[in-house]
């Protein structure tokens, strides 16, 4: 374990700096939305059974055509499905569950930390990532805390983050990426592993503003763009009628957000830095809020007694997102001296006990 950690870099993770600028950003600006339902965490029959998958891909994809999903991905572990309808895989075999979906991979990347990672070994690992995917996604966050909000607030080089997850919601985790001025689109996803059972089918998914004939290079630009909105099943099956969906996010001169969805909801809250609410209505399908200076981004929900839902981010002045940081060299050769010395130690140490008790 200790002499894994010897081949991480360390990284020079830059000050906190939340958005910033007169202008806004709105992923959903515009007159008229349309959404296309996704679902990107499931998993199929793999590995000759090793991994928890239980039905065949085609089997799978049918569970999910007849509930009307447009976007299907089969996130294998370590293997890109060429069945899947969406090309992407679940990286990552550690006993952390510090995983991340890799969205259009040109190859599986097969190294991981299995036992501990720091925070620069899981920026290292992102850093492996990034240059063989399109669109990268840390996943379950909250799942035996893969990601803490402190980790993702520092971390850099990744685009979204899987919020709503049937394995834990993170939502605190993604606004302590978003206030960190990281932007980070929201996913959220069934991880299902047996599609034929109904507690696990549609209990998160993802709806994306783009129609359903939408190419692949739209739907790519959607995901980047932060054009999703993630939804939480709070029934213990799959839904069957209409619920809400937005059908207005619109920002007015920079000063004023207008929200309308298709239905009247429970509750509708406005979300802002630090995760703090900013604005609330009650049995309404409207809310409308006069944005403050000092808001830095902006994201809503939507409560009913059947779903939540909860809208990708507005922020000032664009999407950005940190590069990768800057590797520590000196802090880095002085970690794997020490961390040699130390797996040096420990090996001495065990062979000195062993021939003490032989001794005997």
């Amino acid at each position: 374990m200790v002499g894994q950690l010897a081949f991480s870099p360390v990284y020079r993770f830059e000050p906190i700096r939340p958005f910033t600028g007169k202008s806004w950003y709105n992923p959903f600006q515009g007159d008229t939305l349309e959404w296309s339902r996704a679902n990107f965490h499931i998993h199929t029959q793999n590995w000759g059974g090793l991994t928890a998958g239980r039905r065949s891909p085609q089997e799978v994809i049918s569970v999910y055509d007849s509930l009307g999903y447009t976007w299907i991905g089969l996130s294998e572990y370590q293997r890109i499905n060429p069945s899947s309808p969406i090309l992407l895989y679940e990286h990552g075999w550690g006993i952390g569950k510090v995983h991340q979906l890799c969205f259009w991979a040109e190859k599986v990347v097969w190294w991981d930390y299995p036992f501990f990672q720091t925070l620069s070994a899981k920026q290292h690992i992102i850093a492996l990532l990034r240059p063989t995917t399109r669109f990268l996604v840390l996943a379950h966050p909250r799942f035996l805390h893969g990601y803490t909000g402190q980790e993702l607030s520092l971390l850099g080089g990744y685009d979204a983050v899987e919020v709503l997850n049937r394995y834990g919601d993170s939502v605190a985790e993604w606004d302590s990426a978003l206030s960190s001025g990281h932007y980070a689109s929201i996913i959220a996803s069934d991880n299902a592993h047996d599609a034929y059972n109904p507690h696990q089918v549609m209990s998160r998914w993802t709806e994306v503003g783009v129609p359903s004939s939408a190419s692949i290079k739209l739907l790519e630009r959607a995901l980047l763009g932060g054009r999703t909105v993630a939804y939480k099943n709070r029934t213990p099956f799959p839904l069957s009628g209409p619920y809400p969906r937005f059908r207005l996010i619109k920002i007015e001169g920079d000063t004023l957000l207008r929200v309308q969805l298709s239905h009247r909801v429970d509750t509708l809250r406005i979300i802002g830095q630090g995760g703090t609410v900013r604005a609330v209505a009650y049995d309404s399908d409207e809310i409308t809020y006069s944005i403050r200076v000092y808001d830095t981004y902006l994201r809503i929900e939507a409560y009913t007694s059947e779903v939540e839902a909860y809208t990708g981010a507005l922020v000032r002045s664009g999407p950005h997102r940190r590069d990768i940081p800057g590797i520590d060299r000196m802090a880095t050769a002085i970690q794997s001296i020490a961390l040699g010395i130390l797996s040096l130690s420990a090996l001495l140490g065990g062979w000195w006990l062993l021939r003490t008790r032989a001794d005997r």
